[in-house]
């Protein structure tokens, strides 16, 4: 058992080393602010044609709501790390969750002013964040696989390569390969869910142009659509969460414990990065800064939020 839980620990920590060296690729990355800095230039031209939206009061209200809950969520998720490592073990179970809801609730506010009044719901946010905010992004977090066709968007190659059994475990996988294959693998466990949930046991058959037309569904012919970054993070969080907590408890060290910790870390300042600046471009400099004040404001001097702060000054002063 605990073998088996260290090689499934593995393969999420290993994940998020690998999404982070794509962050990383080809940008400075000297310092965090270089690196935001290089974020918030290569997305610009992602942009141009972003405007500030007209909000009403209510739909203001609420996009206020879901920044404070993204940013209370990650000033929570940030306070893992002032534990020691002996702690940070048992504690590490709880990052993903909060780190999840951190990005989550930005993905919300932007769904919310492009739909106001939308049904709140995990996997329609998720949806709408993989297929309308994708372009809006940068590397990786544009990155896609295509689950039902196959096919792999803005990776080097539009078909998945070849990896060797164990590449989920592997220091050494290109972390490319590893990315699109644990997009992969997302989407095949989001499938068997779909077909638990939507087909087991309910005799349902295929429609008529089908190609198993009037026989019954098995989970292969059931349809995910595009897997992202975004359905790996909900993954993870389900993982912790509901599925197999006693794997993050059995299958950590403490060097593990620190890297699984320092990794989320710098995943959640870049994503929130180009959210942010995404959200800045929908709001306007005034309303944005408002609202980055207001939490400040509310929570300053109590916890620290020096990675808000400097996104605050970069987002909202650098000149494009």
């Amino acid at each position: 058992m605990a073998d088996d839980s260290i090689q499934k620990f593995q393969t999420f920590l290993l994940f998020l080393r690998h999404f982070y060296d794509l962050v990383r690729a080809e940008r400075d990355d000297s310092s965090e602010e270089k690196l935001i800095l290089a974020l918030l230039r290569e997305q610009a031209a992602l942009l141009r044609t972003a405007a500030p939206r007209s909000l009403s009061p209510d739909l203001c209200l609420t996009v206020r709501k879901l920044l404070f809950n993204a940013w209370n969520s990650e000033t929570v998720a940030r306070m893992n790390s002032d534990f020691d490592a002996e702690v940070r073990v048992i504690t590490n179970q709880w990052k993903p969750v909060q780190a999840y809801y951190a990005l989550y609730f930005l993905l919300a506010a932007v769904h919310e002013i492009h739909q106001p009044g939308r049904r709140h719901a995990h996997e329609t946010t998720l949806r709408f964040a993989t297929s309308t905010i994708g372009r809006k992004l940068p590397k990786p977090w544009c990155c896609q696989y295509d689950f039902d066709n196959g096919q792999c968007v803005a990776f080097p190659w539009a078909s998945l390569p070849h990896v060797m059994a164990g590449w989920n475990i592997s220091r050494y996988t290109p972390a490319d390969d590893f990315v699109a294959n644990l997009l992969r693998t997302t989407g095949k466990e989001k499938q068997s869910e779909r077909w638990r949930e939507h087909y087991k046991g309910k005799h349902k058959r295929n429609p008529a142009g089908h190609t198993r037309a009037g026989k019954p569904v098995r989970t292969s012919d059931v349809q995910v659509g595009v897997i992202s970054f975004w359905d790996v993070l909900w993954r993870l969080r389900k993982w912790v969460n509901y599925k197999e907590a006693e794997a993050m408890l059995e299958g950590q060290d403490l060097e593990g414990a620190h890297e699984f910790d320092a990794s989320l870390n710098l995943i959640l300042t870049t994503s929130a990065t180009v959210l942010e600046n995404l959200l800045y471009r929908l709001l306007g400099d005034s309303l944005m800064n408002e609202m980055y004040n207001c939490f400040l404001t509310t929570v300053g001097g109590k916890v620290d939020l020096s990675h808000l702060k400097l996104r605050r000054d970069l987002i909202c002063g650098v000149p494009f």
